[in-house]
């Protein structure tokens, strides 16, 4: 079956983020590189961008497969979740609360506010009749223009097709740990879920995005705020019934995988595992103390622990 396909791209100050900077031109050609394909996108952005994308999709002969919605003021879309968000971040306690405060799912409102808003978007379009059946966000900038690991944009001339089953389907990043309490999750910044693809029948969607904006506003409820991706973990263990999990290597497996198997990809080395990250971390951080018994016990535990 063919695959209906929303995203979305605001302005959120990203070539000012120190560290993640991507401006505006950066991301728009990340959205020319997959913007090939031949499937119906409906993509809402502010009005300044919405030339550009227009013009894209018309280079490709896509224009009658494409609807690009102005939203002059997307803050104003949710204006109480935006408001709870930036509170929830305005203080120092919560910002110190995560691992890396260099990410922006630290110190952004703005950010997390966007990445709560994507199932937002979908239950926007499919009530403006702009989309239906098998419906998927995919995120404006996905595969990052090559740099994600699928080097070749013109294999992206295709129509993504594939038989979902009539459930939400999450790609996960590491398999689901339904016993973590999700304060360490959001103080470790660990990643299950990958949200920039995720797909599920119309008919779901509307579920899908009450979820999710209860999971934000459990968090915000308690001085806590984190993306999209431990806003996932919270809607599954709320719902497991409503998903279907599919455990991935890549971010961009859910394309590839699924529907789009002829994508060429980049030459990598085999992704660590979690057990892996933690034991280098952990095993950094006593090295850098001066703790040396307790780095070489970490790297003991991950020799002993391995498949």
């Amino acid at each position: 079956m063919s695959i209906d396909i929303v995203t979305a791209f605001f302005d959120m100050g990203r070539d000012g983020w120190s560290g993640f900077e991507r401006g505006n031109a950066r991301y728009i050609e990340y959205f020319r590189f997959w913007a090939r394909l031949r499937n119906r996108v409906v993509v809402y952005t502010s009005p300044e961008f919405a030339p550009r994308v227009e013009a894209i999709r018309d280079a490709f002969g896509l224009a009658d497969r494409t609807t690009v919605v102005a939203v002059p003021d997307v803050h104003a879309l949710d204006a109480d979740m935006y408001r709870r968000i930036d509170a929830a971040m305005g203080q120092d306690i919560g910002l110190n609360f995560h691992k890396d405060i260099r990410r922006p799912e630290s110190w952004s409102a703005k950010y997390n506010y966007f990445m709560a808003m994507k199932s937002y978007f979908i239950v926007d379009a499919i009530e403006k009749g702009l989309v239906d059946g098998t419906v998927a966000w995919m995120d404006f900038g996905f595969n990052h223009g090559g740099g994600g690991g699928l080097i070749d944009a013109t294999e992206f001339d295709f129509e993504w097709r594939h038989d979902f089953a009539p459930k939400v389907h999450l790609f996960l990043a590491e398999d689901m740990d339904a016993g973590r309490p999700i304060f360490d999750i959001v103080r470790t910044m660990d990643v299950y879920v990958q949200g920039n693809v995720i797909v599920a029948p119309a008919a779901l969607w509307p579920e899908f995005r009450r979820l999710t904006r209860e999971a934000m506003l459990s968090l915000t409820r308690c001085g806590l705020c984190d993306d999209d991706q431990t806003l996932a973990v919270m809607t599954w263990r709320e719902r497991p019934d409503l998903f279907e999990l599919h455990r991935v290597q890549h971010w961009y497996d859910a394309v590839k995988c699924f529907g789009g198997e002829h994508l060429s990809v980049a030459a990598s080395e085999p992704r660590r595992s979690r057990l892996y990250r933690s034991n280098k971390y952990r095993a950094r951080i006593f090295l850098a103390e001066g703790r040396y018994r307790l780095a070489w016990r970490q790297i003991a535990n991950y020799f002993r622990k391995r498949p």
